[in-house]
C-alpha cells in the first residue's frame, strides 16, 4: 500500500531553508548563477523590442564567433520586399570576419557590465524578506524588499544606479536563481560624479529571468523606463520593453550557416509571435 503513495510523495518539492541573514540567500544565488555562464548551451530564441515609435522582433541564434540576429518584422507584420533587402544587405556584413569581430567586441563589452551588475547584487542593497510563495511547479519563491545600502562604493558606472535605487528582487529559493528585479530610482542619480550625466527619479528599470530549457536559466523580459540628461548638453530619454522567448537549442554553426539559418526561419514563419511567448512572462 505505501508503494502506491511513493510518486506523489518523490513530487513533492522539499522546502528549502532560508538563511536568517537575506543577504546570503540573494549571494548564494548570484555565486550559482555566475558559475554556469560558462556552460551556456548554443541556442535560437526571438527577441521583441517595444519602443514607443516602433515594434522590431528579431530572431537570434548563438555561434562560437558571436551572436548574429535578423529582423522579421517591423510593428509586428512581416517585413516588406525592400526592407528584407535592406536586412539581407546589413547582416551579410558580418560575413567580413572584421565586422563579425567587432559585433563580438561589442556584445563581450555588453556582458561584462551584466555580470558587473550581477556580482554588485548582494552589497548594493539591504535587503529583508517580504513573502514567501510556492510557484506553479512546486519550487519556493521568496520576495525581498531592498532598498540602497550607505555603505556601497559602486565598483563601475553602470552600478552607480543602485545608489538610489528600491524595489524588490524575486528568488527561486529552490533553482537557487534570481527570478525578477523591480527597481524605482527613489532619488536623481548621478552617472559618473555627474560628470557624465543624470538619471531622474521615478525611473524603473525591471528584468525577468526563467528556466527556458532544461535547466538553463536566461533573460526573458527587460522593462527600462528612465529620464535625465547626459553631459549637460542632451536629454536622455528610454522606454523599451524587451521580451525573450521561444528559446531552441542549434547545433554549432560558423557565421555563414547561422545567416541561412536565419534566412531559412525566416521564411518558415508565416507571422511573428506578438508579445511574450511560452517561456517569457509579463513585465508588470
Amino acid at each position: 500500500m505505501f508503494a502506491a503513495f511513493l510518486p506523489t510523495l518523490c513530487a513533492v518539492q522539499e522546502k528549502p531553508v532560508l538563511p536568517k541573514d537575506p543577504v546570503d540567500l540573494v549571494r548564494t544565488a548570484v555565486t550559482k548563477q555566475l558559475s554556469v555562464r560558462e556552460s551556456r548551451p548554443l541556442l535560437t530564441w526571438k527577441e521583441r523590442i517595444q519602443k514607443p515609435s516602433r515594434t522590431l522582433t528579431k530572431q537570434l541564434v548563438d555561434t562560437p564567433q558571436g551572436i548574429v540576429g535578423r529582423y522579421i518584422a517591423y510593428n509586428d507584420r512581416p517585413l516588406t520586399a525592400e526592407e528584407r533587402q535592406r536586412e539581407e544587405f546589413r547582416i551579410n556584413r558580418l560575413l567580413d570576419p572584421r565586422q563579425m569581430a567587432e559585433k563580438r567586441k561589442a556584445q563581450k563589452q555588453d556582458e561584462a557590465r551584466v555580470l558587473r551588475m550581477i556580482r554588485s547584487l548582494p552589497d548594493a542593497f539591504l535587503y529583508e524578506y517580504a513573502d514567501t510563495d510556492t510557484s506553479p511547479n512546486g519550487h519556493t519563491v521568496v520576495r525581498l524588499n531592498f532598498k540602497p545600502n550607505p555603505a556601497f562604493d559602486p565598483p563601475s558606472r553602470e552600478t552607480m544606479i543602485y545608489q538610489g535605487m528600491t524595489g524588490y528582487l524575486d528568488v527561486d529559493a529552490t533553482a537557487m536563481r534570481v527570478l525578477r528585479l523591480d527597481g524605482t530610482l527613489s532619488r536623481d542619480v548621478n552617472i559618473g560624479w555627474g560628470i557624465i550625466g543624470r538619471l531622474d527619479k521615478g525611473g524603473r528599470f525591471v528584468i525577468e529571468q526563467a528556466d527556458v530549457l532544461s535547466g538553463h536559466w536566461d533573460q526573458v523580459a527587460m522593462d527600462l523606463r528612465v529620464n535625465g540628461a547626459a553631459l549637460i548638453f542632451k536629454s536622455i530619454r528610454v522606454d523599451e520593453h524587451d521580451t525573450q522567448y521561444d528559446f531552441r537549442p542549434v547545433p554549432s554553426m560558423t557565421v555563414a550557416e547561422a545567416l541561412d539559418f536565419l534566412q531559412k526561419e525566416a521564411e518558415d514563419a508565416s507571422a511573428p509571435a506578438k508579445g511574450a511567448g511560452s517561456a517569457a512572462p509579463k513585465v508588470r
